[in-house]
């Protein structure tokens, strides 16, 4: 059985959020430009649109920069004992794979092992969230055995 370092799983998750971050605000950077430089020209309605578009493009990668702080937050907030019953924070070893149930960023690859980065709010975070050890459960049609809590 694989033991992870619940404090280098945090390290790591915040360090991908992060680097989305760090792209994310490169790019909010290339829209404001382009909203800032864009002259008016003869065809009035090709400015406008392009306007439009560059300041929807800048909207939605507001909205990820404030999701990925929402995701710091929640990685700061996690429980970092070991526990008996799935809860955020908590590291779940099944038959299948090992969860991190923490925010979405999916599988997070460790040397030669992958570890699951789930939110609770995701189909296998609701369908692993208060479970115990040697638990099982079914997901997408598979059963699911849990083996470990951390």
């Amino acid at each position: 059985m694989t033991t992870w370092d619940k404090a280098e799983l945090v390290t790591l998750c915040k360090q991908k959020i992060e680097n989305k971050r760090n792209e994310v605000k490169a790019a909010m950077s290339i829209a404001q430009d382009s909203i800032l430089n864009d002259t008016k020209s003869s065809m009035g309605d090709k400015y406008e649109t392009s306007r439009e578009m560059a300041q929807q493009e800048l909207n939605r990668l507001q909205q990820q920069l404030m999701l990925a702080d929402q995701d710091i937050a929640v990685l700061e907030s996690l429980n970092q004992e070991t526990t008996t019953k799935v809860i955020p924070g908590a590291i779940v070893l099944t038959d299948q794979f090992d969860y991190f149930i923490a925010v979405s960023l999916g599988p997070l690859k460790i040397a030669d092992r992958t570890i699951m980065v789930v939110s609770k709010e995701s189909p296998i975070g609701k369908a692993l969230m208060g479970k115990e050890i040697n638990t099982e459960i079914t997901f997408n049609g598979k059963q699911i055995n849990i083996v470990a809590i951390a």
